[in-house]
C-alpha cells in the first residue's frame, strides 16, 4: 500500500489522481499524487460522505472546507485502526472496490492494518500541506 508521487512510477491508467487547486483541463500532474483504484477504494468513503457530488468516475473539485470534514472522517479510521477495529465496524467506514479486495485483506489483518493506517496517515499530511496554499484540491476519477 503506497502512495505515488511521481507519475513516472504509473503502470497504465487505473489510478485516482489527486490534483492540487481546480481540474483545469490537464491529467497527470507532476504535483499530484496517485493511487490505485483499490487502495482510494478505502478512502473513498471518507469522501464521498463529506462531498455531495462526488463520482468515481469524475473529476471532482473539492473546496477547503469539506476537505477538513473528510480529514476528520479519515482521522476516525485511524483511530478504528489503531483499536483493531472488527471488520464488520471496519467496513462502515472504508470500502472494498473489488470482490477480491476484502478476502486479501482478511488473509493478512493485522499487517494490512498497519498499512492502511499508515497510508492514510501519509494520505492526510499531504492534504494538509497542499490545503496551506490551495482553496481546491481535485479527484480525478477512473
Amino acid at each position: 500500500m503506497k502512495i505515488i508521487k511521481n507519475k513516472e512510477e504509473l503502470e497504465g491508467t487505473c489510478y485516482i489522481e489527486i490534483l492540487p487547486g481546480r481540474y483545469l483541463g490537464q491529467c497527470w500532474s507532476d504535483n499530484s499524487i496517485f493511487l490505485t483504484e483499490e487502495l482510494f477504494g478505502f478512502i473513498e468513503k471518507s469522501v464521498e460522505s463529506e462531498h455531495s457530488t462526488y463520482d468515481h468516475y469524475a473529476f471532482n473539485e473539492i473546496q477547503k472546507e469539506t476537505w477538513w470534514s473528510i480529514l476528520g472522517r479519515l482521522e476516525r479510521i485511524i483511530n478504528l485502526l489503531e483499536g483493531q477495529a472488527q471488520m464488520n465496524i471496519l467496513k462502515e467506514h472504508i470500502g472494498f472496490l473489488f470482490g477480491y479486495s476484502e478476502a486479501e485483506f482478511i488473509k493478512d489483518y493485522e499487517n494490512n492494518i498497519e498499512k492502511l493506517r499508515e497510508l492514510i496517515k501519509e494520505f492526510q499530511t499531504w492534504i494538509k500541506e497542499q490545503l496551506k496554499s490551495q482553496d481546491y484540491i481535485s479527484v480525478l476519477g477512473i
